[in-house]
């Protein structure tokens, strides 16, 4: 099993925004010495909070990212697939070939207002972008015919990516979602928010879907993202994150909190991990739940240290 971080983009305007920055740098520059395998950004516009966009935040981390693979998330209904396509490109060149895309649907209703792109043509609208970008990073003189986007007159871009072919992942929830991405993608990231029974449930999906449409056969990635808290028993970390279960966390009804959120010291996040990983997970990203600069140190740390190398 592989295991990254997704790391927090998004804070509060009464933070320092540069110190942010400085922050994700420490964090990555710590994942890199303690052997993590991946690095994880995420997409929003026009939030209300200060929020880090994925493409030049993930080019500055990558200096300082080691050996990681590099995995930013595009919600890709709000992009012009040609300039995408370079510039990702140009990202995993940068990173000497360590970039897999992530592409999610994403629902921001004000943002697709804003940007003029109708919601209610976003699955057309994300099924020609990652169509257009796959074909733009294989071959030249690319046509297309869409009901977004015509390309008559063959375009290429240059450079292509160093990863030949390209790795697209897609982040899905709902079953059609699911269905498209056994169809399209070369990996498949779940929601945070699962329950175990549930990641289950829909890995069957996944797999039916697999072997509906002849690719059972392939080597798939199956993404798992975690909130966690970690420390170095499991009474501290139930102490320090008491605040996640009093005030509620991002929505999670009390079921998915108790399942999905990970708190303890190693000996509970290895369990966990063993367990997601006999359902079929191949690669578990972690987010910090509690996201000051201290709480998310310890918890890199503690993967970094003590759970990391239990799976090597």
């Amino acid at each position: 099993m592989k295991i990254g971080m997704s790391l927090t983009s998004g804070y509060s305007t009464d933070r320092d925004s540069q110190e942010l920055m400085k922050n994700l740098i420490e964090q990555v520059e710590l994942m890199a010495q303690l052997g993590f395998d991946s690095v994880s950004l995420g997409d929003h516009h026009l939030t209300q909070n200060h929020y880090l966009q994925v493409l030049p935040t993930m080019s500055r981390l990558t200096a300082h990212s080691g050996e990681m693979q590099l995995l930013p998330l595009f919600l890709l209904p709000f992009y012009n697939p040609i300039v995408l396509a370079e510039q990702i490109a140009t990202l995993d060149v940068i990173s000497g070939g360590r970039t897999r895309v992530i592409s999610g649907l994403g629902h921001q209703p004000e943002v697709h207002v804003a940007m003029e792109t109708p919601q209610r043509k976003r699955v057309s609208r994300f099924v020609e972008t990652f169509d257009i970008m796959r074909l733009l990073w294989s071959r030249d003189e690319v046509t297309y015919t869409g009901k977004h986007y015509n390309i008559n007159q063959g375009v290429s871009i240059n450079p292509k990516p160093v990863a030949q072919p390209m790795p697209m992942w897609i982040a899905a929830e709902a079953e059609p979602a699911i269905l498209r991405t056994a169809q399209k993608a070369d990996g498949w990231v779940m929601s945070p928010g699962w329950t175990p029974d549930l990641i289950n449930e829909r890995i069957s999906v996944y797999r039916n879907a697999l072997d509906d449409c002849g690719r059972s056969g392939q080597q798939m990635e199956i993404v798992l993202r975690r909130d966690a808290h970690l420390a170095d028993n499991l009474n501290t970390a139930q102490r320090e994150a008491q605040q996640l279960y009093e005030q509620g966390y991002r929505g999670f009804p009390p079921k998915e909190l108790s399942e999905s959120l990970i708190v303890g010291g190693p000996d509970e996040c290895v369990s966990y991990l063993e367990k997601v990983q006999d359902l079929g997970v191949t690669h578990v990203l972690f987010r910090c739940a509690l996201d000051e600069m201290e709480s998310a140190m310890q918890t890199i740390r503690v993967i970094g240290s003590k759970v990391i190398p239990r799976f090597r």
